[in-house]
């Protein structure tokens, strides 16, 4: 239970991580198109973690467990983004309204979508994901199997 869920929790953490050092740094500067910017950035980080660890663990999972682990983290690190966050940076969560909040939502998990996708299309191409290991394994097994003789 614990090798599984905690580089879950790992991960949620620095996703929070992340969203509170932006905050932080998105709090002290005054010009908007700057604090966007430091908004972009921080959201380029979050997806380049799911695109890692999609490689990371897409080598050596099957997809459907990379997404479902990937997804709890990126839930978690919501969460605690949306919510703690804001405190953290001395705000409150509905500081902007609900609709600025629940945009908050769609970004993380479009930013999630596209870091597992382009992860996960990228082990593909090179075929190093899990899936083409396993096929060129059992390739190789019948391969080497003795086949018997017509006579």
């Amino acid at each position: 239970m614990k090798e599984r869920w905690l580089p879950v929790g790992v991960i949620a953490g620095v996703l929070f991580v992340i969203n509170v050092i932006a905050r932080w740094v998105a709090k002290g500067i005054d010009d908007p198109d700057t604090e966007a910017t430091a908004g972009f950035v921080a959201l380029g980080v979050i997806g380049l973690v799911f695109f890692v660890m999609a490689l990371y663990w897409g080598r050596t999972r099957p997809w459907s467990r990379v997404a479902a682990d990937l997804g709890a983290a990126a839930f978690a690190g919501c969460v605690l983004s949306i919510f703690v966050g804001p405190l953290a940076a001395g705000e409150g969560p509905f500081a902007h309204g609900a609709g600025a909040f629940f945009q908050q939502v769609w970004v993380y998990a479009a930013v999630y979508a596209a870091g597992l996708g382009l992860g996960m299309a990228g082990l593909i191409a090179f075929a190093a994901d899990y899936r083409a290991k396993q096929l060129k394994a059992f390739a190789e097994r019948a391969k080497a199997k003795a086949r018997p003789s017509r006579v």
